[in-house]
């Protein structure tokens, strides 16, 4: 078994992002639908007992292209206003991995870019791992 750290980037991001985690890996070789289950599982249990500052974390992260869309006619981009409750894990590794497919953020390791979530990739021990989220620049 080995362990590695991801951890969550945001752009002007704060305070309020995702924590560093560390994941147990069964292998050397790993995907990043694999580094994704393991780090959101990981990343829900930290914060599950502020769900408030969880669901914020959670979507400014994993907030998808499609959320912004709909809501720029109004001027304005708004993480969702719905009370939380404790985040369903499955989902949000769904909600993840449908992020990475839709380049919402992307996923180094080593410094390469992992591009597929089934693309494998030898991770040595000490190599950590990083999710950026992209941020669409001014103007287009």
């Amino acid at each position: 078994m080995m362990r590695v750290q991801v951890r969550g980037k945001v752009p002007g991001g704060g305070g309020e992002g995702l924590p560093d985690v560390l994941v147990d890996l069964e292998a050397e070789v790993t995907t990043p639908r694999e580094l994704i289950r393991l780090a959101v599982t990981e990343q829900v249990r930290l914060l599950r007992d502020d769900a408030a500052r969880c669901r914020r974390a959670l979507d400014r992260q994993y907030l998808s292209a499609a959320d912004v869309r709909e809501q720029a006619p109004t001027g304005v981009v708004r993480m969702p206003a719905a009370v939380p409750g404790t985040p369903d894990v499955a989902a949000e590794v769904a909600r993840a991995e449908r992020a990475f497919e839709q380049n919402v953020f992307v996923v180094f390791a080593g410094g390469r870019q992992l591009r597929q979530l089934d693309e494998e990739t030898l991770l040595p021990p000490g190599v950590p791992v990083v999710f950026l989220r992209l941020t669409p620049l001014a103007g287009g």
